[in-house]
């Protein structure tokens, strides 16, 4: 443009009119010349709102706007804790709401660059200013993910690694899965739910494990299936594993008021209630939340599958 610019000043000159340039192209000049001075860089914008969404839209003098998208962007966050707390933990719910945060964030990174590239280069914008917000924005980061840690150690946010083949075929080793933190606030447990609790004899460790006779009901394990009230139970999802296997065969016996008799799924790579030694019963007040659905898999296709209740495998 500069080049059409200086031969359209040279044909006037020789033809003798006033050097005069027309006003498009004298405003096209001076964007020319603007550019050339320099402004905000676009991947500087982009850079910053990687690190802080909404950083980027603060250096390049839209603090307002760069505000209001990093607070969606916390509410984003917000959501997604939400997500994995009581009634609301459910893969749906987790997996909408963690799109819906990175979306934002990549159309905040999109945003602040494109606006940066179209910033006149006279137009002010602050190098400085993002310093400030960049801390400003992190306390309110550092806050909502101090809260997350303070719920996930008190037991409100759920959620767990199988690092054990003991739930398989249910939960397979390396699957991270949901729970529901609230459930047994207000429910009593019932067989077939699959519980996360405290382990009886290790009070650091937490465990899961399927809950197949709860207080008072008389349990029996033969090869490997769970007998309760003298009725066989229908275990589709169990691994019996070799029927004369260790802990595959156990007497009935009743289980006592306030506790709970678990198995694993996996009935011969499972340490549970058979083993009276190592484990035991569970206490009632040591369940801490009732198993929803599976929020990671390296298998896609079991992304989301519902692992609570039977009923509903």
């Amino acid at each position: 443009m500069a080049a059409s610019v200086a031969d359209y000043a040279r044909r006037r000159q020789g033809s003798g009119e006033p050097d005069e340039l027309p006003a498009e192209a004298s405003a096209k000049a001076g964007a020319a010349t603007a550019n050339e001075r320099g402004g905000p860089s676009p991947r500087v914008a982009a850079l910053l709102s990687i690190l802080t969404p909404g950083l980027g839209h603060v250096y390049i003098g839209q603090a307002r706007l760069g505000i209001g998208l990093a607070a969606g962007v916390i509410a984003a966050d917000t959501l997604l804790l939400v997500a994995m707390m009581g009634v609301l933990a459910r893969f749906w719910m987790f997996a909408v709401s963690l799109a819906l945060l990175l979306a934002l964030w990549l159309f905040i990174i999109v945003d602040a660059a494109v606006r940066a590239h179209r910033t006149p280069a006279h137009r002010q914008y602050s190098r400085w200013a993002a310093a400030p917000a960049f801390v400003l924005a992190w306390v309110a980061f550092a806050g909502l993910c101090a809260y997350a840690v303070h719920a996930k150690a008190a037991g409100r946010l759920l959620w767990f690694n199988a690092i054990t083949p003991s739930m398989a075929p249910t939960l397979r080793a390396g699957e991270i899965f949901l729970a529901d933190a609230t459930y047994y606030q207000s429910r009593a447990p019932m067989r077939g739910e699959v519980a996360v609790y405290v382990h009886p004899r290790q009070p650091d460790v937490h465990y899961i494990k399927r809950i197949v006779a709860v207080e008072g009901d008389r349990i029996a394990v033969k090869a490997g299936r769970a007998v309760v009230n003298g009725m066989a139970v229908a275990e589709p999802y169990v691994d019996a594993g070799d029927p004369d296997g260790p802990l595959a065969n156990m007497p009935e016996a009743r289980v006592p008021a306030g506790y709970v008799f678990v198995l694993g799924d996996n009935r011969g790579e499972s340490v549970d209630s058979r083993d009276s030694v190592a484990h035991g019963p569970v206490p009632i007040a040591n369940l801490i939340g009732r198993v929803t659905d599976i929020a990671f898999s390296y298998n896609l296709a079991r992304l989301g599958r519902w692992i609570g209740t039977p009923s509903n495998m």
